[in-house]
Order: C-alpha cells, then sequence, then structure tokens
C-alpha cells in the first residue's frame, strides 16, 4: 500500500463512479480499477460493493476515515519538508466562496504570484459552509469567505465588513411614491425601510446561503412577506435582472463597480447590524502552516487593512 493507492481509493469513494474518478485523476479507468482490485488484494477485503451501483462496503467506509488522516499528514508533511529546504516550489489550496473570489482575489493573487513563481495555486469555490469543512478535514490551506458560523479549531482574520444594498429599480419609484419620489430617494439613501417595498417583487438567493440567511433573518425582523418571484444560487444573475427592472435585488455593496453607471437603479443601503457581512482569512488552528499560506495571508491582512484605512 502506498499514497497513491490511497488517493486513487479515497477519489473512487467521494466519486461511487469510477469513470468520473478516473477523470478527475487523469488515467484510464482500467487502470484505476486495477488499482482498486490491488488494494483490495493487499487487504483481503471488498472495499467496494459492486452492484447495483458502486458503494462502500463497511471495510471501505473504514479505510476512507483512516485514509484522509493519512493523506493529510502526508500533505502537512510536505509542506514542511518543503520549509525547511528553503524551496518556494510547492502548491496552495486557497478556498473562496462563489461570488467574493472576484472581488477578493485579483488584489491579493498577484502579489502572491510575484512572491511565489513556482508556487501552484488551486482555488476551491463553494459556499461558506462547505468551505469550512474542507478547511477542518485538509482538504484546502485557507480560506477567504464569511466569518465561520462555528469558530472552534479556526482562526479568522477580519479583512472589511461588507453592508447589504437593496437593488431598487426607478420604476418602482415611482409606482411607490409619485411625486415624492426624490425625496424617498434621498431618505433611503442613508438608510432604507425595507417594508415600503413589502409589496414588490423580489428576486433573492436561494435558502443557505449566507446572504439569504442574513435577509430572511432581517425581514423576519421587520414582519414583512416579500413577494418573491425567483431564487437563484448566482447573486450576479438576480442583479442583473434587477436592473432591468423584473424586481428588487439585495446586493452587497462591495461587488459594485466604482466604474459602471446605473441610470435606472437605485442602491439603497440596508444599515441593520445583522445584515453585515464580515469577510475573513481563517486557517486550521491545528495544522502546519507552510511559509507560502502564511505569506498568502499576510498578503490578504495587508491589503484590506491599507485599504479599509484609504477609504476611511
Amino acid at each position: 500500500m502506498n499514497f497513491s493507492n490511497l488517493e486513487y481509493f479515497v477519489t473512487v469513494a467521494e466519486e461511487l463512479n469510477i469513470t468520473k474518478a478516473a477523470e478527475r485523476l487523469y488515467i484510464s479507468q482500467q487502470s484505476l480499477s486495477n488499482q482498486i482490485i490491488k488494494l483490495e488484494n493487499e487487504l483481503n477485503v471488498k472495499l467496494f460493493s459492486r452492484t447495483p451501483s458502486l458503494s462502500l462496503t463497511y471495510a471501505g467506509a473504514s479505510l476512507l476515515k483512516h485514509a484522509r488522516s493519512i493523506l493529510d499528514l502526508h500533505n502537512q508533511m510536505l509542506c514542511e519538508i518543503e520549509d525547511i529546504k528553503e524551496n518556494k516550489r510547492g502548491f496552495i489550496k486557497i478556498g473562496v466562496s462563489h461570488t467574493r473570489g472576484r472581488v477578493l482575489l485579483p488584489d491579493i493573487l498577484p502579489s502572491f504570484q510575484a512572491k511565489y513563481p513556482l508556487v501552484e495555486v488551486n482555488l476551491v469555490e463553494g459556499n461558506t459552509e462547505t468551505l469550512e469543512n474542507k478547511l477542518r478535514h485538509g482538504e484546502i490551506d485557507v480560506v477567504l469567505s464569511f466569518t465561520p458560523r462555528i469558530q472552534d479549531g479556526i482562526e479568522s482574520i477580519k479583512l472589511v465588513t461588507d453592508r447589504l444594498l437593496l437593488v431598487v429599480h426607478r420604476k418602482f419609484m415611482y409606482e411607490l411614491f409619485g411625486d415624492k419620489t426624490d425625496y424617498m430617494r434621498g431618505k433611503f439613501s442613508q438608510s432604507v425601510d425595507i417594508s415600503a417595498f413589502k409589496d414588490c417583487p423580489f428576486l433573492l438567493l436561494t435558502k443557505g446561503n449566507r446572504i439569504r440567511t442574513l435577509v430572511d433573518n432581517f425581514i423576519s425582523k421587520n414582519k414583512i412577506a416579500p413577494n418573491i418571484i425567483l431564487e437563484t444560487e448566482n447573486t450576479e444573475t438576480a442583479f442583473a435582472l434587477a436592473l432591468k427592472g423584473m424586481g428588487i435585488a439585495v446586493y452587497p455593496e462591495m461587488f459594485l463597480s466604482s466604474a459602471a453607471v446605473y441610470d435606472e437603479v437605485d442602491f439603497f443601503p440596508i444599515t441593520s447590524e445583522e445584515t453585515l457581512a464580515t469577510l475573513a482569512v481563517s486557517y486550521a488552528q491545528d495544522r502546519y502552516i507552510s511559509k507560502a499560506v502564511q505569506d498568502f495571508i499576510d498578503i490578504a491582512v495587508n491589503f484590506w487593512q491599507n485599504k479599509t484605512k484609504v477609504n476611511k
């Protein structure tokens, strides 16, 4: 048994599909099947049931738990050895939320790459909960996302606090307020009263998304039941539809482009403390942190701290 055998086994166990696992590993299906059979013969136990579809046996489930730990320790050992050799070759796995990556990464990764041109960067996208789990299990080294729901075992350094904006097409303002529209626009530009739009169509993210959770809590507190006509997993989709007047969307302020001109919509801030989103860089406390990972963290923190000072 070697690390390659274990990696092959874990990949098959995760996919429960030889074809997909082989594609992930960039090897042939036959070669992968042979490796699994070889491992079963070596252990003298069946790791997978083949019918009616591929599934883990009890022995396979037990091996999966230990194989992940072994591979994780192996990766930590390799990272430490790389640092001991003072060699900047290696890799770093960065977890980032689906939508925040385009805002958080462009000013961080170029600086990191300039310092570590030979370090391979592997981006893993997902929602905050998924990234937290991967961080805890050693599948990624560092996460750029919302602060973790559960801090136990995770160290987080705040990067920036972002507020949410209500994206309201001007047509809804005229329908609701008529000749008082300009006055209400000025009033809501400081802090929006979401109950004023309770009868308007809303375009929200699907439940489970962190922003949707914040919005749901805020809406519940204000005791309104919005008319939700569309739910989507993509923030940009909701935003694009709001720009066309299909409904009202909620959009993170940090996503707005300073160069873009929006003539037909208003962006009204939701100023409730409970809707503020704190973005952070997080890492596991009980894991070895390579110098490359530590420098990535430092670059992220320094950039956003300096940017915050400039904007004040």
